[in-house]
C-alpha cells in the first residue's frame, strides 16, 4: 500500500544513526547509537497518525521511544486491537517499558537478550533455561503473551502461556553480526503472518539471523523466503 504523505513526520533534525566497530571475526566490539530524533515521536505525534494503526497487523516498537510515548502507543494499540512487539534495544532502554507494565499495559511480545530480560523484571537473571523461564513467567503474569529471549550462539528460549521451547542457533560462518537481530525479528513476524506457530516462526528467525551474520552486508541480499526455507531444510 502507498504511504499517505500527509502522515509523514517532517523534521529539521539529523537522521538517527548507528555506528558499530567489529573485530576481525565480524563480532561487535562497541557501538554508538544517535537516536535523539526519536524524541519527536511524542504522544501528540502518535495521535495525529493514529489512523495508520487501525490497519496494522502488528506494530513493532523499540526502546528508543520514550517511556511516555511507548505507554501511549500501547494504549492506542489496545484500543485498535493491534498486537505490539517490543524490542528493548539495550539494558537502559529496556526500562522504558516498565511504566507501561506497571500500569497494566503490556505488549503482546517482548524480545530481550538475557541482560535486557533482567532489566524488564528488575532482578538478576541467570542464563539457564530454568531461570529464563521463571523470569518469562513474571512477564506473562503482567500480560505479555510471548517472551523470546535471545542467547547469541546459545540460541534462544521462547516462552508462551502454552510452554517453553529452547531453540538452537543455526551454524554460520560469521562475516558481520550487524543486523542479525533485526532480520531475526522480521522473519519471525513474517512467519507468524503466514500462519506458522510461534516456535516455528522463531526457527525462521534463526535462519534469517544465520544468513545475515554470514553476509558482509548489514542486510543480506540473499535474504528471501526461499533462502529461509532452504536454510531451515
Amino acid at each position: 500500500a502507498g504511504v499517505d504523505m500527509r502522515s509523514v513526520l517532517r523534521l529539521d533534525a539529523p537522521t538517527g544513526t548507528y555506528t558499530a566497530v567489529l573485530d576481525n571475526s565480524g563480532e561487535l566490539l562497541i557501538a554508538v547509537a544517535a537516536m535523539e530524533v526519536t524524541a519527536a515521536l511524542t504522544p501528540a505525534a502518535l495521535n495525529e497518525r493514529r489512523g495508520l494503526l487501525q490497519h496494522a497487523s502488528w506494530v513493532v516498537a523499540d526502546g528508543n521511544l520514550s517511556a511516555e510515548t511507548l505507554t501511549h502507543l500501547l494504549t492506542l494499540c489496545r484500543e485498535a486491537g493491534v498486537p505490539v512487539t517490543f524490542e528493548p534495544v539495550s539494558v537502559p532502554k529496556a526500562a522504558h517499558l516498565l511504566p507501561a507494565l506497571h500500569s497494566g499495559l503490556a505488549p503482546h511480545t517482548v524480545t530481550p537478550n538475557v541482560a535486557e530480560l533482567a532489566a524488564l523484571t528488575s532482578r538478576d537473571v541467570a542464563d539457564t533455561p530454568a531461570a529464563l523461564g521463571a523470569a518469562a513467567q513474571e512477564l506473562h503474569a503482567r500480560g505479555v503473551q510471548t517472551v523470546w529471549v535471545r542467547r547469541g550462539d546459545r540460541g534462544s528460549l521462547l516462552s508462551t502461556p502454552e510452554g517453553v521451547t529452547e531453540l538452537p542457533a543455526l551454524p554460520a560462518q560469521v562475516a558481520d553480526v550487524t543486523g542479525a537481530g533485526d532480520a531475526m525479528l522480521a522473519a519471525y513476524l513474517a512467519a507468524l503472518l503466514e500462519g506458522h506457530s510461534p516456535a516455528e516462526a522463531a526457527r525462521h528467525g534463526h535462519a534469517a539471523a544465520a544468513l545475515t551474520v554470514g553476509s558482509p552486508h548489514t542486510v543480506s541480499p540473499t535474504l528471501t523466503p526461499a533462502a529461509l526455507r532452504a536454510r531451515l531444510g
